[in-house]
């Protein structure tokens, strides 16, 4: 485990102006054809934030560069930051402590694309589930890469034995959940329904979330199963009357979380041309809040321990500077950032298990180096400031 002192790059323009669309359209199309089975949607779905500085041309970093790529901790005021891993040329997300805190668990992706990078948007297939102790130490890959098998989205049991994840490794190349014993490594195949096309598994309890996608309506639905090898369910029934043009990326539900007391679960959804909104749910009622602006992007969101905040990553297209990691309420309230050290583009954070959501609780996260975030973020509430600490009051 490395204390980290991050050196941000100069950089001089980070407006968007009218690259975006067409260069988006046409990259998230071409993962749309290429990709498969559910496969087809996950990857569309988050491939617009996530792989946001390498689409646009972005990226400061080079393989040579070690910190290209890396998983981080920090506690959710800013301090005691702490490099656990980190590659040249291989992505790593989806990085989850767990229950113990004796391990994490993360995905990373190994099929390069002509920059010599292996990021999210060359495909899931060759992913691979990777463990590692919370100094960092004991890196291991629990589910090797294969080709044109995924092995992504890894999330602990509630017991902490064993990992589910998505994988495609059945002969139709189909969406579904496995399960890995972490003593034994012995993988099972999770008993639900085989015609459904599956990904993004959490449980909670004896609840598991999953999303469901229908090929043939091009949506993405939550589906729960409320007991173990009870029947399963669809909870979300989105619909889009207003959507008229097509989109490169179909609609509907993602990462499906439950809260830590099985009573909802948050989505975030794709309701439009770059437009992506965080949804609670009630499990009992099916009732939704949608607790994100009415244009924006919000991206997978994670509860705390004790319910209390959210915690996700957020992109403004108008002005980078306010991208980056945020909490807010489930009622959608006290919207925050995380203070962390400009020159990199942060996503998929967590809390750890058990810690609550006070400012000494800890999270995780992954960075890329990119130059174009090394400039502050400016709003009329922080102020045109250059130093993190002062982005979190």
């Amino acid at each position: 485990m490395r204390r980290v002192a991050f050196e941000p790059r100069k950089t001089t323009d980070i407006t968007f102006r009218n690259v975006l669309p067409g260069v988006l359209a046409q990259h998230c199309s071409g993962f749309m054809i290429s990709s498969i089975g559910i496969f087809q949607g996950r990857l569309a779905a988050i491939v617009f934030c996530l792989s946001l500085p390498f689409i646009l041309g972005m990226s400061s970093g080079k393989p040579k560069d070690p910190h290209v790529f890396g998983i981080y901790t920090c506690t959710l005021d800013g301090g005691n930051l702490q490099l656990l891993t980190r590659d040249r040329s291989r992505e790593m997300n989806h990085a989850r402590v767990s229950p113990d805190h004796q391990w994490i668990t993360f995905t990373r992706y190994n099929r390069r694309g002509p920059s010599g990078l292996a990021i999210e948007t060359e495909g899931y297939q060759e992913t691979e589930i990777m463990i590692m102790r919370p100094d960092g130490t004991g890196l291991e890959s629990l589910v090797p890469p294969r080709r044109g098998v995924v092995a992504a989205n890894g999330y602990w049991t509630p017991d902490g034995k064993a990992i589910l994840y998505v994988s495609n490794d059945n002969p139709q190349r189909r969406g579904q959940i496995n399960r890995i014993d972490l003593a034994t490594r012995l993988i099972t195949r999770v008993d639900l329904p085989e015609h459904l096309w599956m990904a993004d598994p959490h449980p909670v309890g004896e609840k598991l979330a999953f999303t469901v996608y229908r090929p043939e309506e091009k949506i993405n639905f939550v589906w729960l199963r409320d007991s173990e090898g009870g029947e399963v369910r669809q909870l979300t029934h989105p619909v889009f009357p207003d959507v008229r043009e097509p989109l490169p990326v179909h609609l509907g539900d993602f990462d499906p979380k439950i809260s830590p007391d099985g009573s909802r679960v948050v989505v975030f959804r794709h309701v439009g041309k770059q437009n992506w909104h965080m949804v609670i749910v009630d499990i009992e009622t099916g009732g939704e809040n949608d607790i994100s602006e009415a244009a924006a992007l919000d991206m997978v969101p994670e509860w705390s321990s004790d319910g209390e905040l959210l915690i996700f990553w957020h992109v403004d297209l108008s002005d980078l500077r306010n991208s980056g990691l945020y909490t807010v309420r489930s009622d959608g309230t006290d919207r925050r950032r995380v203070p962390l050290p400009l020159g990199f583009f942060y996503s998929m954070p967590a809390f750890f298990p058990g810690e609550g959501s006070g400012e000494d609780a800890r999270i995780i996260f992954s960075a890329k180096r990119d130059a174009r975030f090394s400039i502050g973020p400016r709003s009329e509430s922080v102020g045109d400031q250059s130093t993190a600490a002062s982005l979190r009051p």
